[in-house]
Formats: structure tokens, C-alpha cells, sequence
């Protein structure tokens, strides 16, 4: 995979007159991660990746990489160590993103790319037996594209900060890209911006009448299962799929301005296209701490401060909510406890309200300290999937519910 490089170009500029949004749209980003709250320092950088390298994507065949219209295995170097695992595409990320460790002077730079791990990904994660079933999707198990060139917004300082980044299977002459992209946003013309897209119809695929009875069967078992002391609690899903014309980058756009979240992302895979938002993230390591940040338990926001004032105390004194809640911080103590050294892992905040666009959660947020030798990738591994969409126990819950779910999840 090559040793660290040290060619990494890091310019900036400012960014006052730029959005990440309109700026991906004009220069036709890959990808676009970008947060709508900035609050306590958690949500300061947007980025979007401009000029895509290559992909390394995952699937039953193991471990590909795609540069244009060509795709390769992947070359497992002979030193990798997986301590008796198949190796796999994490493993793959974790060499691209050793190429450039350290690099753009502690930017948030992706240097393994911007993807995703598909939910079936736990197989590889865990022992755990997930069913097989029928997937209409027909996407890969997991998918990142790596990238050449990345714009970082400081949200903070409105500094727009561009790095370009090599790499041994893929490289560029950085400091031409780097000058043409920068000439780019000087003479990026924001007289003129398409209007939004007008109400767009939708038409509902799914069968909803089957879903359904599946469903409400489905929430049955579990409960029983719950009374037999198989389960604590587990989230059954359904899918829903609807046939639209609208343009994804434009769907994007109405997402991000009718539910602004902490995490809002856009990655336009060609064939396909994934974006969301969510108020939480899986797991994350920082300055040498490892944490996790719970989130259940939910109530609207009131019509003013007043009745946000008085829901957060509902919220906080309902006992279902508190034990669905509890249940998922030691469900966060025990991910953490499998790669944290023994002793390390504390509740630091306890169901704490907090304020989103449209509801009130409750927070916690558990923390510990990785065992000497555990990576990013160890800890990533011991947390996916997230509680909130397995149950507790973790492994027990993905094993019913994937017996009783119409469809291979897929996300």
C-alpha cells in the first residue's frame, strides 16, 4: 500500500462568500458532509470532496478498488496482521488513510475516503448470524470514494481551506489540481443560482398492506421474546421505497432545510446516491479518548422556550423513555469495554435534554480510553452497528430481528 507521503497541499482562502451547499452544486461534488448546528465546538468544519481518485468498495467477492471504468482486488500486503480474520475493506481504509496521517496541519480530512458500511457490514465485526434475505437495492456491502482534492469550511473563522492528497494507488499532479481548483472559486459566478425544483410527485412502491401485517407480526414476536428474557428491547425496521423525479442534489437541499442536524451528508456513488441526517454519530476517538453519545428518548419542542422548559422535564421523568435510554448507555459501556483499557469507561454526562430542529432527546455520552495497540478501526468494529438500531442484548436482538424482517437491510 506505500509508506507515509509527505506531498499533501494545504492552501486557504476566505470563505465568507461561499455555502458548502451552493459551492458543492457549482463545482459538482462527490460528496458533502456538513452539520447545521455549531454548537460546543462538535460541528465547526463542513467538507465536500471535489475530485474524486478512486473507490475501494466491499462485497461477497471481497475487496475491490475502481479507478475510472477499471476495477482490481485489492492487494492485501503480506505484513497486515488480522489476527485470524478474513481481511477486509476496513482494513484496506486503514492503509490508504496511513499514507496521510497527520497530514493537512489537523484538518478534519477523511484520508480513507467518504462512504458508508452497510448494515449486513456486522457480519465482520462480530460473530453473529444475520439471515439472509432478498435485496431489491442491489448496492455493495460497503463503498468509499477516496479523494484527490477536499474544500474544508471553518465555520468558525470563515476560512475556506483546500487540500489535495496522493496516493500510492493514485496519483495526480497535486499542485495543478490545486491551482485550478482555487482559480475555479475565484471566478465562481453566484449571480445566478437555479431556482429550487417546484413540488415534485412521488409514488409510494413499497407494498404497504404486506409491510405492514409483516410488521405488526414482527413487533409480536418480539414482545414475546422480551417475556421470555430472550431481549431487553430490539428495533425492528420496514423499508420504504418511492419512485420520484426528483434530482438527488435537489432532495439533498430540501432534507438539509427541513431537518437541520448536527450530520447531514450527500455521496453521489453514480449509480446511486446516498444522503441523510441524523442528530448522533456511531463512535468517536479524539485527542486519545473514545466516546459514544447515546440519544433516546424523545419529545416534541414546545411552541416556545416556556413549553421546551416543560417537555425536557417530562422527558427526563418518564420511566419508559429513562429505561430505553439506560439500556442503551450500557449497551455504549459495553462496545467501549472491548477496546478500552479496563477501568477507563465512565458515563460522563447522564440523559441530559437536549434542543434539536424539531424534538428534544435525551443525551449521554460514555467515554473511555483505547487499551495500548487498539486503532480507530478496532473501535469502530466493537461499536457498529449502533444500539439504536440492533437492541440488547446487542448480538441476540440482530439475530431475531433479522429472522423476522421482509428484506436484507442494506443501510
Amino acid at each position: 500500500m506505500g509508506g507515509k507521503r509527505g506531498d499533501e497541499i494545504v492552501t486557504s482562502m476566505p470563505g465568507e462568500r461561499f455555502t458548502p451547499f451552493t459551492l458543492a452544486k457549482k463545482l459538482g461534488a462527490k460528496a458533502i458532509l456538513e452539520s447545521a448546528s455549531f454548537k460546543q465546538g462538535r460541528e465547526r468544519y463542513s467538507l465536500i470532496l471535489v475530485d474524486e481518485a478512486f473507490r475501494v468498495r466491499q462485497d461477497a467477492g471481497g475487496v475491490s478498488f475502481v479507478v475510472g471504468a477499471s476495477s482490481y482486488p485489492w492487494k492485501i500486503p503480506a505484513d497486515l496482521e488480522t489476527a485470524g480474520r478474513v481481511p477486509d475493506i476496513l482494513d484496506a481504509l486503514a492503509c490508504i488513510a496511513a499514507q496521510n496521517e497527520g497530514a493537512a496541519g489537523g484538518l478534519p480530512i477523511p484520508a480513507s475516503g467518504i462512504g458508508f458500511f452497510g448494515y449486513d457490514f456486522v457480519r465482520r465485526c462480530d460473530k453473529v448470524r444475520i439471515a439472509s434475505k432478498p435485496d431489491s437495492i442491489g448496492v455493495p456491502e460497503a463503498e468509499f470514494i477516496v479523494g484527490h482534492l477536499y474544500i474544508v469550511f471553518d465555520h468558525y473563522t470563515d476560512t475556506l481551506h483546500v487540500v489535495g492528497l496522493n496516493y500510492a494507488e493514485h496519483e495526480v499532479d497535486l499542485a495543478a489540481r490545486t491551482a485550478e481548483l482555487r482559480k475555479r472559486l475565484a471566478d465562481l459566478d453566484f449571480s445566478y443560482l437555479a431556482a429550487p425544483a417546484d413540488a415534485v410527485p412521488f409514488r409510494i412502491v413499497s407494498d404497504e398492506d404486506a409491510d405492514r401485517l409483516s410488521y405488526m407480526a414482527g413487533v409480536e414476536k418480539i414482545r414475546e421474546h422480551i417475556i421470555a428474557g430472550d431481549l431487553l428491547q430490539a428495533v425492528l425496521s420496514r423499508r420504504l421505497m418511492a419512485e420520484s423525479a426528483l434530482e438527488p442534489l435537489e432532495g439533498y437541499r430540501r432534507l438539509r432545510s427541513a431537518s437541520p442536524s448536527p450530520y447531514l451528508f450527500y455521496i453521489d456513488f453514480g449509480t446511486y446516491v446516498l444522503l441523510g441526517a441524523s442528530p448522533e454519530s456511531l463512535v468517536r476517538l479524539r485527542d486519545g479518548v473514545a466516546s459514544i453519545r447515546p440519544i433516546a428518548g424523545t419529545r416534541r419542542r414546545g411552541k416556545d422556550a416556556d413549553e421546551d422548559v416543560l417537555l425536557e422535564k417530562e422527558l427526563a421523568a418518564d420511566p419508559k423513555e429513562r429505561a430505553e435510554h439506560l439500556m442503551l448507555v450500557d449497551l455504549a459501556r459495553n462496545d467501549l469495554g472491548r477496546v478500552c483499557a479496563p477501568g477507563s469507561v465512565v458515563v460522563t454526562k447522564s440523559m441530559e435534554p437536549e434542543r434539536f430542529s424539531h424534538v428534544i432527546h435525551l443525551v449521554s455520552e460514555v467515554e473511555g480510553k483505547p487499551a495500548a495497540g487498539k486503532s480507530p478501526y478496532d473501535l469502530l468494529r466493537a461499536a457498529f452497528p449502533a444500539g439504536t438500531v440492533s437492541g440488547a442484548p446487542k448480538i441476540r436482538a440482530m439475530e431475531i430481528v433479522s429472522e423476522l424482517e421482509r428484506f436484507d437491510r442494506s443501510f
